[in-house]
């Protein structure tokens, strides 16, 4: 049975491996990865050669890291299906409609249980954007209901926190790795700073499991106790918010003498749970909290979310308005023709006008040989547009604007 490698051996694997991009072709595939994640202006080049080669080594490995790759680019279900590629469980059959939904949303849920406590913790799936989705919505809730600390695994140090905190987004290098470097990480850090969050770290560099979960149990209690009266909302990956088998949220509890929210957004193959049978009610809007219900929780935790029907990771397609984050972004369709005919791939990036040019895009998408467009989803405001060949070579660059979801042409 493969096994999910945790966050932190895929960081400690990249900073040990880092290099500068050169033109030799990496000869290994931990070489490709280091190239691909040291790359900007070459982050098309350095995918290609990822997925160009059939690599020896661990193949759960492999498709794992593809699928983060993936994801960094905007191609969800691509990353989707390379995680499944990673895990030799086969698809459960379905078990019908649940019986175990509790009453309301989880939008009316959250609201009636996060101002009793000073700490909320949800999950995210690290290949899986669409979980950030949900993170990206909770934000205001939270910030109403008088939380003003976001402490992120993704933040894996202080000084990474220290400095999007200070500049209001993160920057599109290796310093960032993989996971802010996706964009609608990016957007949670924007939202997050807009509403007034102050960010911090709460990751525990350490090789083995017991000792990961046990600091970052420490770090969290450290934050709460330094800031005595504030309300701290954390995001951390996968299986650390079980109060169960050793993991971080069991870990706290145990030395955190207050009562604390855990909420488990994940089922089958680190993927949201959903439930087919599930409508969401009247007036929801699509993919929204309010659309969203829940259930007791699994693996110790409070509660498990679970999204109305069914849902697209594929851009522009029926199901996909979770891109919308809740409605805050409109869907727009970008040729790529500017990439030239018979371009084996594109990269198409809108990156926000008021931002460096080094910032993560507010939106991107990596188009593949014979893909004409690609789709895009972005906030009201003004943006750089940018088209990369297969070759890294910038070949167009536009100034648009969008107002009330209509995208004009900037002079």
């Amino acid at each position: 049975m493969a096994k999910w490698l945790s966050g932190v051996m895929v960081l400690y694997t990249l900073v040990v491996g880092v290099v500068s991009a050169t033109k030799t072709p990496p000869q290994t595939f931990q070489a490709a990865l280091d190239r691909y994640v040291a790359s900007r202006d070459q982050l098309v080049p350095a995918w290609r050669r990822l997925h160009a080669t059939r690599w020896p080594d661990d193949q759960s490995y492999v498709y794992q890291m593809l699928a983060t790759a993936d994801a960094m680019v905007g191609r969800y279900a691509q990353a989707r299906q390379e995680f499944e590629q990673a895990f030799d469980r086969p698809r459960p059959k379905s078990s019908g409609c649940s019986s175990a939904l509790g009453e309301g949303s989880f939008q009316d849920w959250l609201s009636s249980h996060a101002a009793r406590v000073d700490l909320v913790m949800v999950n995210e799936a690290h290949t899986e954007p669409v979980t950030r989705a949900l993170v990206y919505q909770m934000l205001p809730l939270l910030r109403r209901q008088g939380y003003t600390i976001l402490a992120m695994e993704a933040l894996y140090d202080s000084d990474i926190a220290r400095a999007i905190d200070a500049r209001g987004y993160p920057l599109d290098d290796k310093a960032a790795f993989y996971y802010l470097r996706e964009p609608i990480e990016g957007e949670v850090l924007r939202e997050a700073k807009r509403l007034g969050f102050r960010l911090m770290s709460y990751e525990q560099w350490a090789n083995v499991p017991g000792a990961r979960e046990a600091g970052q149990a420490a770090n969290l209690a450290a934050i709460l106790k330094k800031h005595p009266g504030a309300k701290v909302f954390v995001v951390a990956g996968h299986g650390h918010v079980y109060r169960q088998d050793g993991r971080m949220a069991q870990r706290l509890a145990e030395i955190y003498a207050k009562p604390f929210l855990s909420i488990n957004q994940l089922g089958w193959q680190e993927s949201p749970a959903t439930d087919p049978c599930v409508r969401a009610p009247a007036g929801a809007a699509a993919d929204s909290m309010a659309s969203m219900r829940w259930k007791p929780g699994d693996h110790g935790t409070d509660i498990t979310v679970v999204r109305a029907g069914t849902y697209a990771l594929e851009r522009g397609a029926a199901g996909s308005d979770w891109l919308t984050l809740g409605g805050t972004r409109s869907h727009h369709r970008f040729g790529t023709a500017p990439c030239g005919p018979h371009a084996k791939a594109c990269l198409v990036e809108a990156r926000y006008a008021d931002e460096q040019a080094e910032a993560v895009p507010a939106d991107r998408y990596l188009a593949g040989e014979g893909e004409e467009h690609a789709d895009l989803y972005l906030r009201d405001g003004r943006y750089v547009v940018s088209y990369r060949d297969a070759a890294g070579k910038l070949k167009e660059s536009d100034n648009i604007s969008v107002a009330h979801g209509v995208l004009s042409t900037v002079p």
